[in-house]
């Protein structure tokens, strides 16, 4: 029969606290966030991060427990689950920025029908969202991009208190710049499509007033998916080299904003 006794229950609940920032993160993250890792792995990685920056933060975590007083146990792990959620979530969108300048490219080239149920994921995606996505994924666990991403978190124990509450009353412009930019670059990487296509209906439209005999509906899905595939070839390093600028300052952006 074994025994466990707690001799310091305050040091086990700021481990919990800073467990909870972190899995409640890194579950968000690219490749964690597929549902073919198992969970196990996933709370075995929290726990070897947790216990490798505990020292470094158990201070800041430790003056969050003075402040809302010894018996807050719940109070504190729902206040630490909620910054890590919206924490995982901005990351999250970073990376939804690709999966939107890929539905918007399926749509203009003409595969918008085809979309198949990913059980890896769960959920419906097109050809172009799962290339474009696992082509950023790779380039940016290579080239280290996702370093500033733990910085971030880590630098959250910091910056992010309960008695700090107050500041946050600013955040609603930083998020809605924050959505704005991430649309706004989703049209910017599809940019080449979209205009591929307004300029392959507008040519249709003239051919369908001169050739009313022809079938322009018919022309019109070959010449948008053909012209559409050699238009995305001849962009695609273009493309995910300004794809790769636009994420690294947006996580520079969202870097800022938790420090």
């Amino acid at each position: 029969m074994v025994n466990i006794s707690i001799n310091d229950i305050h040091a086990l609940t700021c481990f919990w606290l800073v467990f909870t920032r972190w899995m409640l993160v890194i579950i968000q993250l690219p490749i964690f966030d597929n549902v073919s890792i198992p969970n196990i792995i996933k709370i075995l990685f929290s726990l070897v991060l947790s216990y490798a920056f505990f020292p470094l933060v158990k201070g800041e975590v430790y003056k969050d427990m003075a402040y809302m007083g010894a018996d807050s146990f719940w109070t504190l792990t729902i206040f630490y689950a909620v910054v890590s959620l919206l924490i995982g979530f901005l990351v999250k969108c970073l990376m939804d920025l690709f999966t939107a300048s890929g539905s918007i490219i399926t749509q203009q080239v003409g595969f918008g029908a085809v979309a198949y149920f990913d059980p890896q994921s769960a959920s419906r995606v097109g050809p172009f969202e799962r290339i474009i996505q696992w082509t950023m994924v790779v380039v940016i666990i290579s080239s280290g991009a996702l370093l500033p991403m733990f910085k971030g978190i880590f630098n959250s124990f910091f910056s992010i208190h309960v008695y700090d509450l107050g500041k946050m009353a600013t955040s609603p412009e930083y998020f809605t710049t924050v959505f704005k930019g991430l649309f706004l670059s989703a049209l910017l990487l599809a940019s080449p499509l979209i205009f591929t296509n307004m300029l392959i209906m507008t040519v249709l439209g003239i051919v369908a007033r001169t050739v009313p005999q022809m079938n322009v509906i018919m022309v019109s899905f070959v010449v948008n998916i053909g012209l559409g595939l050699l238009v995305f070839a001849a962009s695609s390093s273009e493309f995910f080299k300004v794809a790769f600028q636009l994420y690294t300052e947006k996580l520079g952006n969202w870097f800022q904003f938790l420090l």
